[in-house]
């Protein structure tokens, strides 16, 4: 893949970046992938071994890290020195993408249905958006405007039928869920947009490898801190979920998320956002039988409506 070092524009592609097929397979690699996460999660969660979704993360995050780390060291050697403030960022990022963005997520699999967690990213663009305007001190388009308005409208609908009681979550607090799923959103949002300068000074695998490392890490700290033991028993379905996690959620997707960010700009890597909940929605509902409402299906078709808009490169 190659590309120029100049920094895409807020709400499109810059026109000195040269796209290659090979991106869009790592933005198509990161649509299905991050949209089969947490059917994976509710496997592993609601098998007949105990596991909670501390030990999720934790485990996958480490194993990523891992994995990531010998893939890095045999095709690149040792990392680069890397300037203080950059290895600041890279362990900043890290742990508002892994220990933040995506534990916060993972933590509320228990009370809710996996593809209703996907489609409440859909705010995803909208936070990078705001981020990348308060840190580059630029303002988007007018089509990117009203794309991810249209695409915060589809979510509102996305949202509003769970919040009334039609299915999506379980529990006597509904807006606590809510509000969690948004701070989620927030903080991977955040850390998506301050990485941005990490992508022409380190490999995408190491970046992945020094961010998930750094937030286990954390984890760990967290897991300590608690008491929590070990998991218990997990049965052969539990063991193969957590196997897709940590081989695709946590090896395949996080590299090829810094590819994309690399290529595209903020705004269109966090077109994720919107095409995941189709794909969560579909898993839901074959493999665990959840049944969205009808509001929410019209709001997953505004949703991808705003996609197209801001994929749009005229």
């Amino acid at each position: 893949m190659t590309a120029s070092v100049s920094t895409p524009p807020v709400g499109g592609l810059s026109k000195a970046t040269r796209i290659t097929p090979v991106a869009y397979v790592h933005l198509m690699m990161i649509y299905v992938i991050w949209g089969s996460t947490y059917l994976m999660v509710k496997l592993c969660l609601n098998g007949s071994g105990h596991v909670l979704p501390l030990h999720i993360q934790l485990g996958r995050e480490t194993c990523g890290a891992l994995i990531l780390g010998s893939v890095a060291l045999s095709r690149y050697g040792l990392p680069p020195r890397l300037r203080t403030q950059d290895l600041v960022r890279c362990i900043g990022t890290g742990i508002l993408m892994w220990a933040g963005g995506n534990t916060l997520a993972t933590s509320c699999a228990p009370y809710v249905n996996s593809g209703f967690i996907v489609m409440s990213m859909g705010s995803i663009p909208l936070w990078c958006t705001l981020f990348d305007c308060l840190i580059a001190r630029a303002w988007p388009s007018l089509r990117v405007v009203v794309a991810l308005l249209a695409g915060l409208g589809g979510l509102f609908m996305i949202v509003w039928p769970v919040l009334h009681g039609h299915g999506g979550i379980s529990g006597p607090h509904p807006v606590i869920v809510v509000l969690v799923l948004q701070l989620s959103a927030i903080t991977w949002s955040l850390g998506t947009v301050l990485q941005r300068p990490l992508a022409t000074r380190l490999a995408p695998e190491w970046t992945a490898a020094i961010q998930m490392g750094c937030a286990s890490c954390l984890l760990a700290l967290v897991i300590w801190s608690r008491g929590v033991g070990l998991p218990v028993a997990p049965s052969t379905t539990q063991l193969g979920a957590f196997a897709y996690l940590v081989i695709f959620g946590g090896v395949l997707a996080p590299a090829s998320y810094v590819v994309v960010l690399r290529t595209f700009s903020p705004e269109i890597a966090s077109t994720f956002a919107y095409v995941n909940p189709v794909v969560g929605l579909l898993l839901g509902w074959v493999v665990l039988g959840e049944q969205p409402a009808f509001q929410s299906i019209i709001g997953i078709v505004i949703v991808l409506g705003s996609v197209a808009l801001i994929m749009r490169r005229t």
